[in-house]
């Protein structure tokens, strides 16, 4: 689409919904125009490049996702709306809307690579498989987007057949495919396992975690498989787990606790986090991380109790000055290991999240085990062993009276959450999936909160409802 009708489609848009940007489609401000962007093998590699940036400059992606994700957890209490799963509708949250705008522009950004290498002759590439490559890693980042699409902004845990999928765009935005309807949770799935699946099979080995890869592929693909729990999911998600840690490129546990989040991105044992090092002013691409955690600095009493139990407590815990200017104040205890220094001291240090760590691998194996062979009682303590063990400063101490499969199962939680707190999304899940008391964890750590799994995702955005001529239906319960 040439870029006089690009500028076309958003005249239209809004005069149909007074702002081109209430659409999930609104288009990057250096959108492609496909017929003339990706002309050959560098124009190619530049198109899988600017999704990269395009994911990068949304800074709600990070900080603000996970830390949400850790209220609705009971874990953390920043966001009162999170922690009592307020969110409706009727009641628009900016950041939610920002969340929804900067996953469907990383969509679209990896349909343009997409489209237009798929255009490109194979002769334009060094090889077939590179162009294969290239495809990969822009269906790896659609899929990696689409899935957390799918697990915030739409009915995950519904079964296949639910009509409260995602609303699956595998096209460059333009007014003639901007009214598409929401596919089934099962289509959700099979669409974003089919994109992972291609990356597993076509991308590079491991190198950076700036990029995607070939093991992060098939871990997401993994994560997936254990959030949803289908019938043969936890064996095929195991088998997954295990092609990573046997090939895992160059990833691997970085053993000093304190390198690892000084280097962060740079880091060895980050098999994908959200890159903003090419950015100035670091800190106001990742508020959470860089203010919130300073104000906020304390979690849940039974998580405090476990950070406070723990070996790496004082490697990832420090003193602090306040983020604001005219507050010449500071804190201890504050959650360094992604605080920093804070946007006063350390306006541009490595705020990041840290969306899979190779650490993670042995959690979920031990896990996936703990559900395969529920009998294995030792099996799986051994790979959660494993990963502690590979820690040399600190050194952490193995796990140990473990007698019964419940207790494994709340160890495996415990180290989930004190491990990976507030990097991703998965402590939220596990909250979920693991069970305590014989009810979930997150019934254990906020109580006194009432909610149903309608308030497993958020609601689709007031704008995009409206603004779609053809109806698509809110989750229900978040209208």
């Amino acid at each position: 689409m040439k870029k006089s009708n690009i500028l076309t489609v958003c005249a239209g848009l809004m005069l149909a919904t007074s702002s081109c940007n209430d659409f999930l489609t609104e288009l990057p401000e250096n959108a492609y125009t496909l017929e003339n962007s990706v002309t050959d093998y560098k124009s190619a590699q530049n198109s899988v490049n600017g999704i990269y940036g395009v994911y990068a400059k949304s800074s709600s992606l990070g900080g603000y996702f996970y830390g949400f994700a850790h209220c609705m957890a009971g874990i953390w209490d920043y966001s009162p709306e999170m922690v009592n799963m307020g969110y409706k509708q009727s009641s628009p949250n900016s950041n939610l809307d920002d969340m929804w705008k900067g996953l469907y522009s990383t969509v679209n950004a990896a349909n343009a690579a997409i489209e237009g290498i798929t255009r490109l002759s194979d002769d334009k590439f060094p090889s077939a498989g590179e162009k294969a490559r290239l495809l990969a890693e822009a269906r790896c980042f659609r899929g990696y987007a689409n899935l957390h699409l799918l697990w915030f902004f739409a009915r995950w845990f519904d079964p296949a057949e639910s009509p409260y999928g995602i609303i699956y765009r595998d096209k460059t935005a333009e007014l003639s495919n901007l009214m598409i309807d929401r596919s089934t949770v099962g289509q959700s799935y099979d669409l974003i396992i089919d994109d992972l699946r291609y990356a597993g099979e076509h991308l590079g080995d491991y190198t950076s975690g700036k990029y995607m890869s070939r093991q992060l592929a098939k871990a997401m693909h993994a994560k997936l498989l254990m959030v949803r729990g289908w019938d043969g999911d936890y064996a095929e998600a195991l088998t997954l787990v295990n092609e990573v840690l046997s090939r895992p490129g160059s990833a691997a546990i970085e053993p000093d606790i304190t390198k690892l989040y000084e280097d962060a991105w740079d880091s060895g044992e980050v098999l994908f986090s959200r890159y903003i090092g090419d950015m100035s002013n670091l800190s106001y691409s990742e508020f959470i991380y860089s203010y919130g955690l300073y104000f906020n600095p304390t979690f849940t009493d039974i998580v405090q109790e476990w950070l406070e139990a723990d070996e790496r407590y004082p490697y990832i815990t420090g003193e602090a000055r306040s983020p604001e200017t005219w507050q010449d104040q500071h804190k201890d205890n504050i959650l360094t290991k992604l605080y920093h220094r804070g946007r006063y001291e350390g306006m541009n240090d490595k705020y990041t999240s840290y969306n899979l760590r190779f650490a993670e691998l042995y959690l979920m194996k031990a896990e996936l085990l703990a559900r395969t062979n529920p009998a294995d009682i030792d099996g799986a303590l051994a790979e959660l062993n494993r990963m502690r063990q590979a820690y040399t400063n600190p050194v952490l101490a193995p796990v140990t009276g473990i007698a019964t499969h419940q207790e494994l199962m709340d160890a495996i939680f415990r180290e989930y959450v004190v491990t990976l707190l507030m990097e991703n999304e998965t402590p939220w899940f596990a909250s979920l999936r693991f069970e305590h008391d014989g009810r979930p964890w997150i019934r254990t750590l906020k109580p006194e909160v009432d909610f149903s799994e309608n308030q497993y995702c958020w609601p689709i955005p007031d704008a995009e409802i409206i603004a779609h001529l053809n109806k698509i239906d809110q989750n229900p319960g978040l209208e």
